[in-house]
């Protein structure tokens, strides 16, 4: 008689039970899934959190069906000012994360949103940062849409960490090319706008701030009865806004976030689908049919592997760059303080853009 061997619960399966099932997934969901006791399943997600694998549940949303653009800006900054506090930053109130950049653009990146109304907003401080000579050239890329793809975690060890081999992916990617593989990336090309309200966007920045944030609490900090929240959150659910949640795999002392700006031949280029394959988590956002970045997050001894594989594929595209980007910074407040520039009393978006900027001609005067 044969006895099946028991298979054992290691962190990199419960890991890849996280990534792949989403962030909202319980731990008595995960025990069903897996095969193995909820006691069992709730000692290894804490042992993940005291190790430092696991950071926070984050609700990901395309707040372009909420009349908010999102846009990604990196900033060369010019010699004279390569050492001005990055805090220069948060003298806009429509930015709420940034990171250091090496690369084509030595400086800064800056996520940040604006009226889909008025997308001159990010025009107006980009000609005052270089009108201030802090900045001496950009990039911006404005996403239209974008979506996530979990990490393979099989190639994943917690104790060892990635266990990649790049020559994999550069045979992968001639295979794909030659085999004229579309993505299969379907991107909506006009999100457009839901109807929505000031109560909307209030639930949607409790669920952004607050981890595990129950029906309860958000009814309390927004004024609405649980079942009115829980159907507002079930429409914004099905009018794509609300994408679902995810865990935050924290990232290593090592980890650095990578960026690559693609310009394809033509829509669903075969060259994107090579993306694909690679192990790490990934986020492709759009800006249009032919314009695609891609965000990596990757351990810093990979880059250049990274690079080295990524000579077989430059040359299908018709134009290509690449940033590297450490040390996230979220402003003070994070994304409540960013939301709440959603005015009730006027149902609009507002971002006095004059008001910022008379805000960093006075950080200037003190730096």
């Amino acid at each position: 008689m044969v006895t099946k061997k028991k298979r054992k619960l290691t962190d990199a399966l419960l890991l890849d039970a996280l990534t792949r099932f989403g962030g909202k997934v319980t731990a008595t969901e995960l025990a069903q899934l897996l095969g193995f006791p909820d006691r069992t399943i709730r000692y290894r997600l804490n042992r993940l959190k005291e190790k430092g694998y696991l950071d926070r549940i984050w609700t990901q949303t395309l707040d372009t069906k909420l009349g908010l653009g999102e846009v990604g800006i990196f900033l060369e900054m010019s010699n004279e000012y390569r050492s001005l506090p990055r805090e220069f930053l948060f003298c806009f109130r429509n930015f709420y994360a940034s990171y250091a950049t090496y690369g084509r653009y030595n400086g800064y990146f800056i996520a940040g949103g604006y009226p889909i109304a008025t997308p001159q907003i990010i025009e107006r401080i980009l000609r005052a940062l270089t009108q201030m000579n802090i900045i001496r050239d950009f990039y911006r890329f404005y996403t239209l849409d974008f979506i996530s793809l979990p990490a393979d975690l099989s190639k994943y060890s917690p104790s060892a960490g990635w266990r990649w081999d790049w020559k994999e992916w550069v045979e992968q990617s001639e295979k794909t090319i030659k085999d004229g593989e579309p993505s299969g990336l379907e991107f909506n090309m006009n999100p457009g706008t839901m109807d929505y309200d000031h109560k909307d966007i209030a639930i949607i920045a409790e669920l952004k701030a607050y981890d595990r944030i129950t029906l309860k609490e958000i009814s309390r900090n927004v004024g609405l009865s649980e079942t009115q929240v829980g159907v507002r959150i079930r429409r914004l659910k099905e009018a794509d806004v609300i994408r679902g949640s995810l865990w935050l795999i924290r990232p290593t002392p090592e980890s650095v976030v990578l960026y690559t700006f693609v310009e394809l031949n033509e829509p669903d280029d075969p060259a994107l689908s090579c993306f694909r394959y690679l192990p790490f988590r990934k986020e492709i956002f759009i800006e249009s049919p032919d314009k695609v970045g891609v965000r990596i997050t990757m351990n810093s001894s990979d880059i250049v592997d990274y690079m080295r594989a990524f000579e077989s594929l430059r040359s299908y595209f018709r134009s290509y760059f690449i940033q590297t980007a450490v040390n996230l910074q979220v402003a003070p407040g994070g994304m409540h303080r960013f939301y709440h520039l959603h005015k009730e009393s006027t149902g609009r978006w507002e971002m006095p853009v004059e008001e910022y900027i008379r805000n960093l001609e006075e950080f200037m005067k003190k730096h």
